[in-house]
C-alpha cells in the first residue's frame, strides 16, 4: 500500500468538504486533478473511499476510517510545525475556529489582535449557528468552537472568557422606550421576536419567560442575529439581544434599550474544545490569549 501525503491531504479536503469542487478550490486545483488524485489513492489502498449517490458525495466505511487518520496525522504535522517555528523564535501554523453568529461582531477584533502578535500565524473564522458549532467540534473538524450556551456533553471542555450582557431591544419610537422601568406584564402584552430554536439567546428568552410566569409566543423567528436588529427596527416586535452587537444601532438611535428589572442580563462568552482533542501549540497560545485581563481592550 503506497500512497503520497499529497494525495491524503486531497483526500482529506474532499472528506471534509463533501465536496469535489469545494476541495478542488480550497486546493487551488482543478476539479478533474482532483478527480485523478482520488482514483490513486483508491488504486493505491485497493478500496473505494468515497461514493456519489445523485449529486451528494458520500464516505464508505474505509473513507471514515482514513478521514479519521488524515485528521489525526494532520494534527501531528501541524504541532510539529508549530514547535518548529517555536524553537527558531516565532509560533507558526493554523488556527480554525467555529463561532456562533453574534460572535462576529468581536471576535474578529481578537483574532486580528493575536495574529498581530503571531503573523504567521494563518486563521480561519466560521461563522453559522449553535448546532453547526457542537457539530464542527463534535467531528474534530475545528481548533475551537465559541459560543455563550455550553451543550450537555461531557466529550466537550468549556471555558468562559468574556461577559456578555442581554439586554431587551426596541425601536426608539416604541412607547415603553425611555420608561424608568418597564414591567413584566407590560413585556407580556407586546410583540417578540425569537431567534431559531437551538440559538443560545433564545435559550435564555424562553428561560426567562418560564422563569416569571409569561406565556410568551413569538410572532416571528429569524436565524440570524443581524436580522432580528431588522425586525426591531422596522417595528415587528421586542428581543433579547447582545449589547455586545448593538454599538451602531445604539449609537445612531437605531434601537433603544429598555429598563427592565434584572436586565441586562449576564451571561459568558466560552471557548469549547473536544476533550481528548491534542491542542496544538497556536491553539494553545489563543486560549492564553483569551484568557487575559481585561481582553475588552480589544473591542471597539
Amino acid at each position: 500500500m503506497k500512497f503520497t501525503l499529497h494525495q491524503l491531504y486531497v483526500f482529506g479536503m474532499v472528506a471534509r468538504h463533501k465536496s469535489m469542487t469545494e476541495a478542488a478550490q480550497h486546493l487551488h486545483m482543478t476539479q478533474p486533478a482532483v478527480s485523478i488524485q482520488i482514483k490513486k489513492l483508491q488504486e493505491a489502498v485497493d478500496i473505494p473511499l468515497i461514493e456519489v449517490v445523485g449529486r451528494k458525495l458520500y464516505l464508505t466505511e474505509a473513507g471514515e476510517r482514513l478521514y479519521e487518520a488524515y485528521k489525526n496525522i494532520d494534527l501531528e504535522l501541524e504541532s510539529f510545525e508549530a514547535v518548529t517555528s517555536q524553537l527558531k523564535g516565532g509560533l507558526k501554523g493554523s488556527l480554525n475556529v467555529s463561532c456562533a453568529s453574534t460572535a462576529k461582531y468581536f471576535l474578529p477584533y481578537l483574532l486580528g489582535e493575536f495574529q498581530k502578535r503571531y503573523p504567521e500565524v494563518q486563521i480561519s473564522l466560521k461563522v453559522t449557528n449553535r448546532n453547526e458549532v457542537i457539530h464542527h467540534l463534535s467531528q474534530n473538524e475545528y481548533d475551537l468552537g465559541i459560543l455563550t450556551q455550553i451543550p450537555n456533553d461531557d466529550s466537550i471542555d468549556s471555558i468562559p472568557f468574556l461577559e456578555n450582557p442581554l439586554v431587551m431591544g426596541a425601536p426608539p419610537e416604541h412607547s415603553l422606550s425611555g420608561e424608568k422601568k418597564v414591567s413584566t406584564e407590560q413585556l407580556t402584552e407586546e410583540p417578540f421576536v425569537f431567534r431559531e430554536l437551538g440559538s443560545g439567546t433564545r435559550m435564555v428568552m424562553e428561560s426567562y419567560f418560564k422563569e416569571n410566569g409569561m406565556n410568551v409566543s413569538p410572532i416571528m423567528e429569524l436565524g440570524m442575529n443581524e436580522a432580528v436588529k431588522q425586525a426591531i427596527m422596522a417595528g415587528i416586535g421586542l428581543s433579547l439581544i447582545s449589547k455586545l452587537s448593538l454599538e451602531n444601532e445604539l449609537n445612531l438611535n437605531k434601537i433603544s434599550i429598555l429598563n427592565v428589572p434584572d436586565f441586562p442580563m449576564m451571561t459568558h462568552w466560552h471557548m469549547l474544545y473536544k476533550k481528548d482533542k491534542r491542542l496544538t501549540p497556536v491553539t494553545q497560545n489563543f486560549i492564553s490569549f483569551l484568557q487575559e485581563n481585561n481582553i475588552e481592550k480589544y473591542l471597539p
